[in-house]
C-alpha cells in the first residue's frame, strides 16, 4: 500500500529558457530546504557546478517531446504543448511519489517552461520559479557551448529565446500569485534578498544557506561590452520588447540599467564597422583553424612513421630472440652439447662429494 501524501506537500517548479541561470537557482534552492530529486544529472563542460536536474523529470519531458514529434533538446519555437494522454498517469505517479516522502520538494528542467500548463493542471497549488536573462548573454551562452541545432542556423537561438521567455511571461501574467519572476543577476550579489523576497511572496519555508553559491567564473557578462547587444536590438528588436515587458513584469528585476548596454545614436558608417570587425574575426579564425588542421595532421604523420619505426625496431628484437632460441635449442639438441653438459654435471657432484 502507498504511503499517505504529506498533508502540506508543496511543489515547487524552476522553469525558464536554457543558460538563463535555472542551475544556480536550483542549487540555492536546494541548500535552503527544497528537495529537487536524489539522481541529478552530472556536472558537465558547459554546467562545472552541475545541472541540478532530476533525472525522472528530465527523461519524462524528453519522451513527451519525443512523443509529439519534437526536438528532445527542447530547441521549439512553439509555446505551451499539450501531453499525450499516455503520458499523463507516469507524470502523476512521479508527483505522488515526491509528495509521499516530502513536505517541500520541486524539480528544475528548462523543458518545464514549455510544459506549464500541463503541470499547472496536474499541480494546481505547486509555486513557479521564473529566472530569466538578457538575449545577447543566452545567445553569447549558447554559441559558446556549441550547440549543433544553431551551427548552421544562428537565428535559430534568437527564435528559441522568443519562444521560451514569451511562455515564461505569459504564464507569469496568468497566474501572478503563483510565480516569482525574476533577473538572473540578482543571484550575483542577493541571493540572501531573492530567498526572502521568495519566501514572502509565494509563503515557502525556505532558509538562507549559510554561504553565497554564485561563481563569478560560471556566469560571465564579457558580451556587454561588445558591440553585439545593440546589434542584437537593431536586427531583433522584439527581443528587447519581451525582455523590457520580462523586465516592467519581475518581482525583481536586473539592479543595472541594461538600456546602457545599448549603443544610441549609432551611424551606418559604425554598423559597418561592426560587420566588417565580426567578417575579419571569422576569416581569421578559420585561418587558424586550417593552420590547426595541418599541424595536427603533421603530428599525425610523424607519429605513425615513429610507430613504423618502433615497429620495425621491435621486428628485428623479435628477430634477434628467435635466433638466439634457435640456437640454444640446436646446441641442447646437439649429442656433444648433451655429453659436455653431463660431463659438467658429474664433475661438480664429485667435487661437492670431495668437499664433504
Amino acid at each position: 500500500m502507498a504511503n499517505p501524501a504529506q498533508p502540506n506537500s508543496q511543489a515547487v517548479m524552476i522553469a525558464g529558457m536554457h543558460r538563463s541561470g535555472t542551475s544556480l537557482t536550483a542549487s540555492i534552492l536546494q541548500q535552503a530546504g527544497v528537495f529537487i530529486g536524489d539522481q541529478l544529472l552530472g556536472a558537465a563542460a558547459s554546467n562545472p557546478k552541475g545541472h541540478f536536474e532530476d533525472r525522472d523529470f528530465l527523461t519524462l519531458h524528453i519522451d513527451i517531446l519525443t512523443a509529439l514529434g519534437l526536438s528532445s533538446e527542447g530547441w521549439l519555437t512553439v509555446g505551451q504543448l499539450a501531453v499525450p494522454e499516455q503520458l499523463w498517469p507516469r507524470a502523476q505517479a512521479l508527483c505522488d511519489r515526491r509528495q509521499q516522502a516530502h513536505d517541500l520538494w520541486g524539480w528544475k528542467e528548462p523543458r518545464t517552461t514549455l510544459l506549464l500548463n500541463f503541470w499547472k493542471q496536474l499541480l494546481p497549488e505547486a509555486k513557479v520559479v521564473l529566472p530569466y536573462r538578457a538575449p545577447w548573454e543566452v545567445l553569447d551562452s549558447l554559441f559558446t557551448r556549441s550547440d549543433p541545432a544553431f551551427i548552421n542556423n544562428p537565428n535559430f537561438a534568437v527564435e528559441v529565446w522568443l519562444t521560451y521567455n514569451r511562455a515564461v511571461l505569459e504564464f507569469y501574467q496568468q497566474y501572478p500569485d503563483d510565480c516569482f519572476l525574476f533577473h538572473c543577476d540578482v543571484l550575483k550579489t542577493h541571493e540572501a534578498g531573492f530567498i526572502e523576497q521568495l519566501r514572502h511572496k509565494l509563503q515557502v519555508p525556505l532558509s538562507v544557506p549559510d554561504q553565497p553559491l554564485f561563481d563569478p567564473a560560471v556566469m560571465h557578462k564579457q558580451i556587454n561590452d561588445t558591440h553585439r547587444p545593440t546589434l542584437l536590438a537593431r536586427h531583433f528588436p522584439e527581443t528587447l520588447e519581451v525582455y523590457a515587458a520580462l523586465q516592467q513584469a519581475a518581482d525583481l528585476p536586473t539592479p543595472q540599467n541594461w538600456e546602457a548596454t545599448l549603443a544610441t545614436d549609432v551611424d551606418e558608417a559604425v554598423y559597418r564597422a561592426w560587420v566588417l570587425e565580426d567578417w575579419r574575426a571569422y576569416n581569421y579564425c578559420q585561418t587558424e583553424k586550417r593552420q590547426l588542421k595541418a599541424e595536427i595532421q603533421q603530428l599525425k604523420v610523424e607519429m605513425q612513421q615513429q610507430r613504423e619505426r618502433c615497429d620495425a625496431e621491435v621486428q628485428q628484437i623479435q628477430v634477434c630472440l628467435d635466433n638466439a632460441h634457435e640456437t640454444i635449442r640446436v646446441m641442447e639438441a646437439n649429442r656433444a652439447w648433451q655429453l659436455r653438459n653431463a660431463w659438467l654435471s658429474l664433475k661438480n657432484a664429485l667435487t661437492g662429494s670431495a668437499t664433504e
